[in-house]
């Protein structure tokens, strides 16, 4: 019930003249057959991400950022987004037509053009996501819904829980937010108390939902023994609790399955995840990039990029059900997921 309030919240939002090519470009994915390679003549993207900028002022062992940007930190200047740099992104097919756009870091509120790189995608009729830890955003906010933001996400850390705690009620008086929180193992076995005093101090503080990802092994601390599984108990009563305190408030998402699993992950050919320099991620599920000749979206024909070797093989792998999944999506929850 929650992803349907998500879709339908943010479906009144959708401004029909200007979106009317993005919505066409998602009934064409939609109603066509995926394919390991997919010309960009039937479809592009729908989801666009926008890694804005390589810092940030928290530092969680769990987040990509760190690992991904460890190397030519000095040059972060050169890789932090500008209206300049958004604009020629969208200059490509394959940023055009997308319906949504996240912006991501790092730490978007950082970025000095932020509120002029939503005007402008705003103006273009996307639909605008962005994820936040939220220590900056009770400054930037009255702009920022000026400039036409749809959503924003605002993630909670125990590093950032004073900011958060000090601030949340007077932002969600002027624009209404939604939370998430990465669950790993440790923090469900050994008690759920912390996690239950956040759920309700958030709903109490008028935010929408309060959204639970499962951690990944992918960031700059790698530990698999912390993905949290269909098997684990723990995990099983936090849900049951939280569903009786507060029905319908909190999303959850699968957790990985082991063994058999139907592959429907969609984001190989819904999504595209770009940093400033046009280096593209592989997916949303991991910190690694397209490697070699037409990885670069400033550099690279649209139709060679869109079909990267790398991602024809991992599309190929996703629909054929004789295989096991690619070692890659093992340990993500969104491999039984369709997407939109």
């Amino acid at each position: 019930m929650q992803d349907l309030a998500y879709y339908l919240e943010m479906a009144k939002q959708v401004r029909p003249i200007k979106s009317v090519p993005r919505i066409w470009n998602y009934l064409k994915y939609r109603y066509s057959r995926k394919e390991a390679q997919a010309p960009i003549s039937r479809f592009t993207p729908q989801i666009g991400s926008l890694f804005l900028s390589k810092r940030c002022n928290l530092k969680c062992d769990y987040c990509s950022v760190e690992h991904v940007l460890s190397e030519g930190r000095k040059q972060w200047r050169e890789e932090e987004a500008t209206l300049e740099i958004v604009q020629k992104i969208f200059l490509s097919p394959l940023y055009q037509n997308c319906l949504l756009i996240d912006l991501l870091g790092g730490e978007p509120l950082l970025v000095k053009d932020l509120e002029k790189i939503v005007s402008f995608l705003s103006g273009r009729g996307h639909l605008i996501n962005m994820v936040t830890n939220g220590i900056l955003l009770r400054k930037r906010l009255p702009e920022l819904k000026k400039a036409g933001i749809s959503r924003i996400n605002i993630s909670l850390y125990d590093e950032s829980r004073k900011y958060i705690e000090a601030d949340l009620k007077a932002i969600n008086e002027i624009f209404p937010v939604h939370t998430s929180m990465v669950l790993q193992r440790s923090m469900v076995e050994n008690g759920d108390e912390d996690i239950i005093s956040w759920a309700h101090f958030v709903r109490d503080a008028g935010s929408k939902s309060l959204r639970f990802f499962v951690y990944r092994p992918v960031g700059a601390s790698n530990k698999p023994e912390e993905v949290i599984s269909g098997v684990d108990l723990d995990y099983q009563n936090l849900q049951q609790k939280l569903e009786q305190l507060m029905p319908g408030f909190c999303v959850w998402p699968a957790p990985i399955k082991r063994g058999a699993i139907e592959k429907r992950c969609s984001q190989l050919w819904q999504r595209i995840d770009v940093d400033m320099k046009g280096r593209v991620f592989i997916c949303c599920g991991t910190d690694e990039m397209l490697q070699g000749e037409n990885s670069n979206l400033f550099e690279a024909e649209p139709a060679a990029l869109f079909n990267h070797p790398t991602w024809q093989a991992l599309r190929g792998n996703l629909i054929d059900p004789t295989l096991d999944p690619p070692d890659l999506c093992k340990d993500c929850n969104l491999l039984g997921d369709p997407g939109w």
